[in-house]
């Protein structure tokens, strides 16, 4: 699913790494508080997934794909798309999810109507189509996740997890939800760390996080970003130092 700051395009990279650590430590259960498009724990393999984030509307639509995806509409007007924005309580919340995401430039909620054209230049693409075509292909990896709208800081009693974070990133583009609580959530990966393996998806962590893979690429997204600034960034996978465990 196209998601703000979605890591599918470093799936490849990440999961192999997610995916020894629970193979390492028999791990059962492995969790994500931020699932966002669910593009690394579709690709997952654990007895037991579950996935969270704070957007009901995301989660509702996550929910329906994973149950009927026959209701989703093949293509999302721009008409369709103010309607439904200046709306939102005259519909149902996966429908929302569905408006406000699959359309949105960047896949940032409602964040404008995607436009972009085809190679030739000159041609439109149906953005939302394409993107509904993609979530409906990736609704059979959405079989064995359970799915909840909860806040990371809601989850408190936890043992033998394997947790991925992936938060929004701190002085980045903001994902449409009051201002991040970066202190609390370095507090929770701490506390979490001590019964737990958590490994957080960011550019930057605190000195008693290790970072254990980096890669550099082009941010597609970033509110730090100009015409001139360099676009290039370094992505980086950190967990807790054993010493501060």
């Amino acid at each position: 699913m196209v998601y703000m700051g979605n890591k599918n395009r470093l799936s490849k990279d990440i999961v192999p790494i997610i995916q020894k650590y629970i193979d390492d430590n028999n791990c059962k259960n492995y969790f994500e508080p931020f699932v966002g498009g669910a593009n690394i724990i579709d690709k997952i393999k654990c007895k037991n997934k579950y996935g969270s984030d704070i957007n009901k509307y995301l989660i509702a639509l996550l929910k329906q794909v994973q149950n009927d995806v026959s209701v989703l509409p093949n293509t999302i007007t721009e008409e369709e798309y103010k309607k439904v924005k200046n709306n939102i309580d005259k519909y149902e919340d996966w429908y929302v999810g569905a408006v406000g995401f699959c359309s949105s430039y960047g896949g940032k909620f409602f964040n404008g109507y995607a436009r972009s054209k085809k190679n030739d230049g000159l041609t439109p693409r149906d953005m939302s189509n394409e993107r509904i075509k993609n979530l409906i292909r990736q609704s059979s990896n959405f079989k064995n996740i359970e799915f909840y709208n909860k806040s990371f800081l809601d989850v408190i009693d936890i043992e033998n997890y394997v947790i991925y974070c992936d938060p929004p990133y701190k002085g980045t583009t903001k994902y449409n939800i009051e201002d991040f609580p970066y202190d609390k959530f370095y507090n929770w990966c701490r506390e979490k760390s001590k019964n737990n393996i958590v490994i957080v998806s960011e550019y930057n962590m605190p000195e008693d996080f290790k970072c254990i893979w980096s890669k550099e690429i082009i941010a597609n997204f970033d509110s730090n970003r100009n015409e001139n600034s360099d676009k290039k960034r370094i992505e980086k996978l950190f967990v807790l130092k054993e010493e501060n465990k």
